[in-house]
C-alpha cells in the first residue's frame, strides 16, 4: 500500500515526462531511413508482443462490454496518434512536436466538461490557460525558417492531442474498474492485427529486414519507442489516472515539451529566449493546475 499517493503520483509524472519527452527525438532519428507508417506499425507491434503475456493473467477481469471500449481506446489512443507523429515530424522538429503535445490537457478537459459533466475548477482553468499560453509562445515565437509548412504539419500533432483527450476520458469513465496493466495490454494487443497488416502490406519492412545492418540503428530506436515509450509509459500513464485524475495525468504533456526541447537543443535544434519564457509558463501552469482549491 502506497502511503503518500501524492508524492508517488508526482514521481510517476516526472518519470513519464522524461520517457515521453525523449520520444520525438527517437522518431526523428528513426525517420532517417524509415517511413512514418513503418515506424508507427513497428512501434505498436513491438509494444503488443511484449504485452501479450499479461493477457492470460488479466483475462478474467475483462467483461464482454469492455472489449469494444478497449479496442476503441487502442485505435484512438495508440494506432492513429502513433502514425500522425512520424508524419508530422517529416516537416517539424522534435522540440515543436513535443511542445504541441501539451494541448492534450486542454482537449481532455473540454471533452470531460462537454460530454462527461466534469466540473472544471478555477485552478484547472487558470493552470491550463497559463500552460496553453506557454505552449503558444513556444510555437509562435520559434525561429523556424518555414513557419507556414511547420504549422500545417503541426496540425497532425494537434489532431493526435484531440484523440488523446478522447482516450483519457474513455479510460477514466468507462475503464476505471480495470487495472492499468489490463487496460494497457488489452488495448494495445487488440489492435495488433491492424498494425501487423499495415507493417507487412503497406511498408517496405520486409525489404529493410533483408538489409538489416543498414537499418539497424533505426530499428533499435523504434524498438525503444515500442517498449519504453509505449508499453511501459502507457502502464505508468494509466496508473496516474487511477491514482489522481485525467487532468493531472494529462499534465505530463506540459512537462514533456521541456524535455523534448532540451533534447532537441542538444541535437542541434534552435531555441530562443521567448521559447524559454514559454517553458516557464508551462511549469507554472502545471503547478496551478495541480492545486485542488
Amino acid at each position: 500500500m502506497i502511503k503518500n499517493k501524492n508524492a508517488y503520483a508526482w514521481l510517476l509524472l516526472i518519470l513519464l515526462s522524461l520517457i515521453w519527452g525523449s520520444s520525438p527525438i527517437l522518431i526523428k532519428k528513426s525517420l532517417v531511413s524509415l517511413g512514418p507508417f513503418e515506424i508507427g506499425a513497428l512501434r505498436l507491434s513491438f509494444a503488443a508482443i511484449v504485452l501479450i503475456p499479461f493477457l492470460s493473467k488479466n483475462f478474467k477481469e475483462v467483461k464482454k462490454e469492455d472489449i469494444p471500449i478497449l479496442f476503441i481506446s487502442g485505435i484512438v489512443g495508440n494506432v492513429i496518434p502513433y502514425f500522425l507523429y512520424p508524419i508530422a515530424q517529416t516537416n517539424i522538429d522534435s522540440g515543436t512536436s513535443g511542445v504541441l503535445t501539451s494541448l492534450t490537457p486542454f482537449f481532455a478537459l473540454l471533452i470531460g466538461v462537454f460530454f462527461y459533466k466534469l466540473k472544471a475548477t478555477k485552478n484547472n482553468i487558470i493552470g491550463l490557460t497559463i500552460g496553453f499560453s506557454g505552449t503558444a509562445a513556444l510555437i509562435l515565437l520559434s525561429e523556424n525558417t518555414d513557419a507556414n509548412q511547420s504549422n500545417l504539419y503541426g496540425l497532425y500533432v494537434v489532431l493526435a492531442t484531440i484523440l488523446y483527450g478522447i482516450n483519457l476520458n474513455l479510460v477514466k469513465y468507462h475503464l476505471n474498474h480495470l487495472k492499468p496493466v489490463t487496460i494497457t495490454s488489452f488495448s494495445i494487443v487488440l489492435i495488433l492485427p491492424i498494425t501487423v497488416y499495415i507493417l507487412f502490406a503497406h511498408t517496405p519492412f520486409l525489404t529493410h529486414m533483408q538489409s538489416f545492418n543498414t537499418y539497424k540503428n533505426e530499428f533499435i530506436y523504434v524498438f525503444i519507442l515500442g517498449i519504453l515509450s509505449t508499453s511501459i509509459a502507457t502502464l505508468i500513464f494509466y496508473n496516474l489516472i487511477k491514482i489522481k485524475d485525467t487532468v493531472f495525468a494529462s499534465t505530463v504533456t506540459y512537462l514533456m515539451p521541456i524535455v523534448a526541447v532540451v533534447i532537441g537543443i542538444l541535437d542541434g535544434e534552435i531555441v530562443n529566449l521567448y521559447q524559454l519564457s514559454g517553458m516557464g509558463l508551462i511549469i507554472l501552469g502545471v503547478y496551478i493546475n495541480s492545486i485542488k482549491k
